[in-house]
């Protein structure tokens, strides 16, 4: 039986290892950086504009990002080869094909908005868009400590957007609806 204490250390070790990765190469900071500045405001938007959901637009949008960071990705494996490239592939691939169905769902109507929503919403799409540059770019070695880490802090990235909407107020007099009055337009 595998007591608390070793499954205590592997799980901190994984969590350094991760905390770690995104500072051993500098030049993953040209992903990282837009992927962090999206999705931290996407998720401060929705907690500042509570009624407003998810629009197909954003949807779609979001499918194109994590469409790119795989491709991204994808570019650093084939120049760079790294090990286990086929696992690699395969996984990278999955994730692309994956925002390339959101984008098809969005584009399309093909699903019910709210199916739509939990699919392309912020959280998930840009937490896998940083788990893909840390490991697509071979600066975080996946095992399955890390593997179990990277779940439990998807659940905690969950948790701790959910408060933050929660208590973030409510913006007051602003209308979430576009204005259509085209004197807003006339220069």
């Amino acid at each position: 039986m595998v007591s608390f204490a070793v499954i205590g250390i592997g799980m901190w070790e994984a969590l350094k290892a991760i905390l770690a990765s995104p500072f051993k190469d500098w030049s993953i900071w040209w992903l990282l950086a837009p992927v962090f500045i999206l999705w931290i405001f996407m998720e401060l938007y929705f907690g500042k504009f509570k009624k407003e959901k998810l629009g197909w637009n954003t949807s779609l949008a979001n499918g194109i990002s994590l469409s790119w960071i795989g491709v991204e990705s994808m570019r650093f494996l084939f120049s760079n080869k790294p090990d286990p490239f086929w696992l690699r592939f395969i996984v990278i691939s999955l994730i692309i094909l994956y925002g390339l169905v959101i984008f098809f769902l969005a584009f399309n109507h093909k699903v019910p908005g709210k199916i739509e929503y939990l699919l392309a919403s912020p959280t998930p799409v840009y937490y896998l868009s940083a788990v893909t540059v840390l490991w697509g770019f071979g600066v975080l070695i996946l095992t399955w400590w890390v593997l179990l880490d990277l779940i439990l802090l998807f659940g905690v990235f969950l948790g701790l957007f959910t408060l933050l909407k929660k208590a973030m107020p409510e913006a007051e007099g602003e209308s979430e609806e576009p204005s259509t009055d085209t004197d807003d337009f006339k220069l």
